[in-house]
Order: structure tokens, then C-alpha cells, then sequence
């Protein structure tokens, strides 16, 4: 706290009345006085959707992002004549760019979906914004080989980065082999560069789940965040 003016100038009141006229006082930012609030008051706890795991995630989302984007970078630049494995890359660099996205107040990200699936083409009845394991950072229109979608980042308590890649399946068919029984779905499950995806289709619609979990234990927890995505999001038709 700073010293009243007659302090700083001993027992002269005529310039501690001066300086008191004449200097400005400001009021102290929202942040400040927040930040004074919590200390005097400990016992005040934040909402339990703050999710006290955010804030390092995201900061954990930077150090990711920065590794995906050398990832991305450093494959093959010859173009494939396999469509799934195009995709599988387009999905890659669309997933480094996802993590540019996240954002540090999720809570806003629902209210912006009907601005991004207006602009991305793609129209949701309903989407999985999250529980206490994964919640939804992000959502944002963009363009996957040439077709327009949305793409719907995610992030688990952990710091994992999860991207959700919905867009016109352009007539690509995926192929029986490499698919696995995930409750009452079969999707598709790759590995591309160091990261896994499951691919799937959905009312005319390709989609897409990529993330850096490569492991076996990692897989596992991509596909129970698959059910939880596919289960509890629904995609309008597409004529």
C-alpha cells in the first residue's frame, strides 16, 4: 500500500494537502482487485467447471502445437494416390491447426456454433461439449481437400489435444480392413506420423478423431472419447 503524503513529507501539511488535490487516483482494475479478493478470502474456491487443469493444459497445448506443426511439416510432400491416406495427412495438419484454437474461456465456445456452422456448411442437432475427462475448447470452420467442414477441438484433463474433423465425404469410401468394433460402431483406425485417428461416416459425412495418443493405453482412451463424441453429437443430414 502506498504512504498517505503527509507520511512521505514529515509534518508538512501544506504539501500533503497539495499532492492530495492534485495527483490522480486511479480505481483499480477488475483483474487487480479479483486477484486481492482471492488472497484475503482463501477459502473462496473457484467453480469446478474453471477446471483447475486448464490453464496448464493450454499451456501444454503450445508446447504440443509447436511439436505437431514439425510433425506436419516433415511429411512426405509427394501427394498420394490413396484417398484415406491424403486424408489422414490433411487431418494432421488440420489438427496442428486446431491447436492455435484453444481457448482459454471454453464456456464461450458453444454460444459461437451456430456462427461456425453456418460458415463451415455443417449443421449440428446437438454436440458434446465435455464432462470432467475431455470438454470442447474450440470450434472452427475450415477447408480439408477442398471441401468446407467444421472442426471441433477438444481437451482432456490430462492436456491431450483431441480434434473432431467433420466434413462432405466427397464419395470416399473407407475400406473394411483396419476397421474395429467400438460398442455398436466399426470405424476406422489409423496411424499416421505419430498419430492415431478414427475415421468414420455419418449421414453423409466423413469424420474424423485425431490426437498424439499412440500408445495401446492411449488408444484406448481415444476410442471411450470416441464413444462419448459419436454417442452425444448428431449431425443433420446432408441432401
Amino acid at each position: 500500500m502506498c504512504p498517505e503524503p503527509n507520511e512521505v513529507y514529515g509534518d508538512d501539511p501544506e504539501v500533503g494537502r497539495w499532492l492530495r488535490e492534485r495527483l490522480p487516483r486511479h480505481p483499480a482494475p477488475p483483474q487487480l482487485r479479483a486477484a486481492v479478493v482471492r488472497t484475503l478470502n482463501p477459502e473462496v474456491r473457484r467453480p469446478r467447471w474453471g477446471f483447475a487443469w486448464l490453464g496448464p493444459s493450454v499451456a501444454a497445448l503450445a508446447t504440443a502445437m509447436v511439436m505437431v506443426m514439425w510433425m506436419a511439416t516433415g511429411l512426405p510432400s509427394l501427394r498420394s494416390t490413396d484417398p484415406i491416406q491424403q486424408i489422414s495427412r490433411a487431418v494432421v495438419t488440420e489438427h496442428a491447426r486446431t491447436l492455435t484454437w484453444a481457448q482459454r474461456e471454453p464456456d464461450v465456445v458453444p454460444a459461437a456454433l451456430p456462427r461456425v456452422m453456418e460458415e463451415s456448411g455443417v449443421i449440428l442437432n446437438w454436440v458434446f461439449t465435455g464432462d470432467e475427462e475431455i470438454r470442447l475448447v474450440s470450434a472452427q470452420p475450415t477447408y480439408v481437400e477442398g471441401h468446407r467442414g467444421i472442426s471441433l477441438g477438444y481437451m482432456d484433463a490430462d492436456g491431450h489435444a483431441v480434434t473432431y474433423v467433420i466434413v462432405p465425404s466427397g464419395g470416399v469410401t473407407l475400406p473394411e480392413e483396419g476397421r474395429v468394433q467400438i460398442e455398436r460402431w466399426r470405424p476406422l483406425i489409423r496411424r499416421e506420423n505419430g498419430f492415431s485417428l478414427i475415421l468414420w461416416k455419418d449421414k453423409g459425412m466423413l469424420c474424423a478423431m485425431i490426437a498424439a495418443l499412440v500408445s495401446e493405453s492411449d488408444l484406448a482412451r481415444l476410442k471411450e472419447y470416441f464413444v462419448k463424441v459419436r454417442s452425444q453429437t448428431e449431425l443433420s443430414p446432408v441432401f
